[in-house]
C-alpha cells in the first residue's frame, strides 16, 4: 500500500473513531477519492443528520480528529497538520461552526486525547478501511468494540 494511501486511511479513521465515540451515527467513512470535491476520502453523514442539530463542539472534535490521526501518523505537529493542504475541507468546515477560541482550544484538546487513548482502534479502522475502501457506521462501531 502507498504511504499516501495508508494516512488517508488513518485520517478518515481517526474521523469514525470520533465520531463514534461522541455518539454521532455516520452512513460510511470512504478512502476513495472524489476528484471532483477535491478530496482523497470523507465520512459521509446519515441523511437523516441534515434534519439533526449536531452539537458544533462534538462535530468540532470529529473534524479535528483526522488531522489529528494524520499528524500523529506522520510525525508533525497538529497545528502544523490542521494548516496544510491536507486539511482543507476539515478547515472550511470548522470555519462554520462558529466556534468561540475557548471551545475551539477544548475540541483540540478533547480530539488530541481521543486520538491518543483510540490510537489501537484507529489503526484497526484504518487497516480494514485500507482493505475495504469503505466501511458502514456499524463496521466500524464493531472494529471499535473489539479493539
Amino acid at each position: 500500500m502507498a504511504e499516501r494511501d495508508w494516512v488517508t486511511a488513518i485520517h478518515e479513521a481517526g474521523h469514525a473513531v470520533a465520531a463514534i465515540r461522541a455518539g454521532l451515527v455516520f452512513e460510511h467513512v470512504s478512502v476513495l477519492a472524489e476528484e471532483s470535491l477535491e478530496i482523497d476520502g470523507a465520512l459521509y453523514w446519515d441523511p437523516l443528520h441534515g434534519e439533526l442539530v449536531m452539537p458544533p463542539e462534538l462535530l468540532a472534535v470529529v473534524l479535528l480528529a483526522g488531522p489529528c490521526a494524520e499528524a500523529r501518523e506522520r510525525g508533525l505537529r497538529f497545528d502544523r497538520m490542521f494548516e496544510g493542504v491536507a486539511a482543507t475541507q476539515d478547515r472550511e468546515a470548522m470555519a462554520t461552526l462558529g466556534l468561540s477560541e475557548q471551545q475551539f482550544i477544548a475540541a483540540t484538546r478533547e480530539a488530541s486525547s481521543l486520538i491518543e487513548r483510540d490510537w489501537p482502534s484507529i489503526e484497526q479502522v484504518a487497516e480494514e478501511l485500507a482493505d475495504a475502501e469503505r466501511l458502514t457506521y456499524h463496521e466500524v462501531e464493531a472494529i471499535v468494540d473489539r479493539a
